[in-house]
């Protein structure tokens, strides 16, 4: 996982440290309730470190760029709903937590996140493969 994650940096061109957290559906809720005002689990929250203007990062090279936070009940329940096996899925979550801490966000950009999503998912694909363990 850490190599998919610093695959997607390195074809960002960002660098720098990030955390990746599994935690369970119960404290997924907590954490959604409370930043997104979302009173139920979702499959991955990004928080960054240091936010400059326009809720883009500060620095895309910082030693520090934040934290993904994952939770696998979600990310597998939304691969069984899209019939997709579950690395393939994780990896796609995992891209997605990094397009966030990198300032990407798919709720205001017109599908841009999503069309990079896709596109960096092909270029990572040996990389998704292997979580999959294939």
């Amino acid at each position: 996982m850490s190599d998919l994650v610093a695959a997607a940096l390195e074809a960002e061109g960002a660098s720098g440290a990030v955390v990746v957290a599994f935690i369970e559906e119960q404290a997924m809720a907590v954490l959604n309730a409370r930043y997104r005002g979302v009173d139920e689990p979702t499959d991955v929250l990004s928080f960054r470190s240091e936010e400059g203007e326009a809720g883009w990062p500060k620095s895309r090279t910082g030693p520090d760029l934040g934290e993904i936070v994952v939770c696998p009940s979600v990310v597998r329940r939304y691969a069984e709903e899209e019939d997709a096996v579950f690395g393939a899925q994780l990896g796609w979550t995992l891209i997605h937590g990094v397009l966030h801490l990198l300032g990407y966000d798919h709720e205001k950009d017109d599908g841009g996140m999503r069309r990079r999503e896709q596109g960096l998912l092909v270029e990572l694909v040996v990389a998704v493969r292997a979580l999959d363990g294939r």
